[in-house]
């Protein structure tokens, strides 16, 4: 089996709102039993409160601090790898304050990072400083759930063996990778263990995978994925990760190798498109297990 790197897109926009209330008092009218009292009713309706303008200022900058700081600490020394549906390869890697980005088309930036709150956008400049802007890249990262989205459509997955200073390296393996990936699209996969049989096919940013067991309980699903050097990762349509597998592939992409989180593998083979249009029955079949269409 050859180890191979491949990380595929998975669209995606990434939209930041900031929902802003207000409210209105409504006032009913009664009867005074004074003149004076009404005038100081109406007086007391007509007061707003005071906004410190210069406190509000320095709220928004805390906030934008906090974000920076969050993700000062969650990047330093990582390398994030991604593939877009053209096969272009993307590698981008941070430091404390400095950052890299490099591509396969030969493109490739290096400078000092910044971000400003509720904007989803990283910029990249010169100086340490952030006074002489090189570039800006439109760019999301959810520290909570370790997403990060690039060029508003590419899943950024970490490269755990890799470091801030290996892009050049990674991205050489990436280019490579993007042969892989034009090879997977549109192939369909079927492996058989001791617990039962599962197929899977891949098409564009969708997988679609249908297992069956030994007692012949179909379970299916459908989803969106991506994959770097060593993992095979399903996100549901909130891009929120639910699954990864180990995976390797035959040198000449014959068998694909998947292994669960318990270290349990499946070996695949490629099965012709007219095998998976009945994928259920073809499951049922190699199991040796009766299937009846509902």
């Amino acid at each position: 089996m050859m180890k191979k790197i491949l990380a595929l897109t998975a669209a995606l926009a990434m939209l930041t709102a900031v929902a802003t209330g207000c409210g209105s008092d409504e006032e009913s009218s009664k009867e005074a039993s004074s003149a004076a009292a009404t005038e100081a009713a109406e007086e007391s309706s007509e007061e707003e409160p005071e906004v410190d303008e210069a406190d509000a200022d320095e709220n928004t900058d805390d906030s934008a601090d906090d974000e920076t700081a969050a993700y000062a600490n969650a990047l330093a020394g990582t390398l994030w790898l991604g593939m877009d549906s053209e096969y272009n390869c993307y590698a981008l890697g941070f430091n404390d304050e400095e950052i890299v980005f490099e591509a396969n088309d030969g493109s490739s930036v290096s400078g000092y990072w910044g971000v400003t709150a509720g904007d989803p956008t990283i910029y990249i400049f010169e100086d340490a400083d952030l006074t002489n802007q090189v570039a800006s890249l439109p760019w999301s990262y959810d520290t909570e759930n370790d997403l990060m989205i690039l060029n508003d459509t590419v899943i950024m997955t970490q490269a755990d063996s890799y470091s801030f200073d290996d892009a050049a390296a990674a991205m050489e393996q990436m280019a490579t990778a993007a042969k892989v990936q034009e090879f997977l699209q549109g192939t369909y996969w079927v492996g058989v263990d001791d617990d039962g049989a599962i197929a899977m096919g891949m098409d564009g940013e969708s997988l679609e995978m249908v297992s069956v067991d030994t007692e012949g309980n179909l379970d299916d699903l459908s989803c969106l994925w991506s994959m770097d050097y060593d993992a095979l990762t399903l996100y549901d349509d909130s891009y929120a990760p639910v699954y990864s597998f180990g995976w390797d592939i035959a040198e000449d992409g014959s068998v694909l190798e998947l292994t669960d989180s318990d270290g349990s593998t499946v070996s695949m083979q490629q099965v012709s498109e007219e095998d998976a249009t009945d994928i259920i029955a073809y499951l049922y079949a190699s199991l040796n297990l009766d299937y009846t269409e509902e």
